[in-house]
């Protein structure tokens, strides 16, 4: 089972390549193979403590130090829709690599405009992203204490 967020491509790379792609349907299918390589949390990990509140479909968030980088952060994460997977994945993306405390100065919502997304997005779908936000920030901020 996949648990290293490296197997997800640079956030920059991710916005730049949906850049690139021509229409919606272009671009959801490339959120759809980004789902493939989503780092995967493991069946116990399904629990209240890691679910992300407030998304459409079941979504876990699972944080863990990077035992090579001490104060290093990364993700993984599942989510019950391939689609919401892919979501997932780019916030992974964003996020995953950095200490807590430059998760904190992360803007996730300026930076997942740049994946154009938002107005394509249903309003559950956008109030889900959101919500993957805020958790990570949470997981960060309580690593500091």
């Amino acid at each position: 089972m996949s648990t290293q967020a490296q197997e997800l491509p640079d956030f920059d790379e991710i916005a730049e390549t949906m850049g690139y792609l021509p229409d919606l349907d272009a671009k959801f299918q490339f959120l759809i193979d980004l789902s493939k390589r989503l780092p995967l949390i493991q069946e116990d990990e399904e629990t209240d403590n890691f679910r992300v509140w407030g998304c459409q479909s079941s979504v876990w968030i699972v944080p863990f130090e990077d035992e090579a980088k001490k104060g290093v952060l990364n993700f993984r994460g599942k989510s019950d829709s391939v689609l919401v997977s892919g979501i997932i994945a780019t916030a992974l993306a964003l996020y995953s690599g950095h200490t807590a405390e430059e998760i904190l100065t992360i803007d996730g919502t300026a930076e997942m405009k740049k994946l154009d997304l938002e107005s394509h997005l249903s309003p559950t779908r956008r109030n889900g992203l959101m919500g993957m936000i805020e958790r990570i920030r949470e997981y960060a901020a309580a690593t500091l204490g």
